[in-house]
């Protein structure tokens, strides 16, 4: 698995390995006097990557993100990614997409109309994105629950 984005910078998951303490005892977390701390460098693209943040109205950086969760939604739905060689597109999984598809319509519901410009296209994406999960869900049923 990648990096994953956080507003602290980039993190860098290790593996699927628990972040409990060992057994028999704990381990300190590192400090600011460790070894493995940021450069200086580092903190200083930091420092720029939030005053960059910070310069970018919120409803634009909210919007980015839930339009991000939008296409994570196409993906699961398999709709996202281009057919194999052989035409074939990738089998949708139905209970993530569905979880992502909740993920968005719940962001939106939360903000309350806050986003602005933004808030007409990702209502119109959600609403698309829901008819495709009902139209996939039908065809993947099969002909035995349809006509009631």
């Amino acid at each position: 698995m990648g990096s994953l984005w956080t507003p602290s910078g980039e993190y860098e998951p290790r593996g699927g390995a628990d972040p409990s303490p060992p057994p028999g005892g704990s381990a300190p977390p590192p400090g600011p006097g460790d070894d493995d701390g940021p450069s200086p460098e580092e903190i200083a693209a930091l420092r720029e990557l939030h005053a960059r943040l910070l310069a970018t109205p919120v409803e634009d950086v909210v919007a980015n993100h839930a339009f991000g969760l939008w296409q994570l939604a196409l993906v699961y739905l398999g709709v996202a990614t281009p057919p194999d060689e052989e035409g074939r597109r990738p089998a949708p999984d139905l209970p993530a997409a569905a979880l992502v598809i909740d993920a968005v319509a719940a962001l939106l519901d939360g903000v309350g109309g806050r986003l602005g410009e933004h808030e007409v296209a990702l209502r119109d994406a959600l609403g698309q994105t829901q008819m495709i999960y009902v139209q996939l869900a039908e065809q993947l049923a099969g002909p035995e629950t349809e006509g009631g």
